[in-house]
């Protein structure tokens, strides 16, 4: 019977892994880019849903919750 840990091809299965992804002065390397295509395509699907979620109504318990937090700083508030 093996003690190994299945790979699953994930950086942090070993435990020194984080470690070697840092440079030699303990700092991470330059971040990852995404090719210019792949970064427009992804701002646009993310603008697209975040438009059709914001015409949404707000669920009548938010807003509710938020009458009640408006009062109670009315309430601390003095006024």
């Amino acid at each position: 019977m093996s003690k190994e840990k299945p790979k699953d091809g994930t950086v942090l299965d070993e435990p020194d892994a984080l470690e070697n992804l840092l440079n030699v002065s303990g700092d991470p390397g330059p971040e990852p880019s995404l090719p210019p295509h792949v970064a427009t395509f992804l701002g646009e699907q993310l603008q697209a849903f975040y438009a059709q979620l914001m015409s949404e109504p707000v669920p009548n318990r938010f807003v509710q919750l938020l009458a009640q937090l408006d009062g109670k700083g009315k309430d601390r508030d003095g006024e």
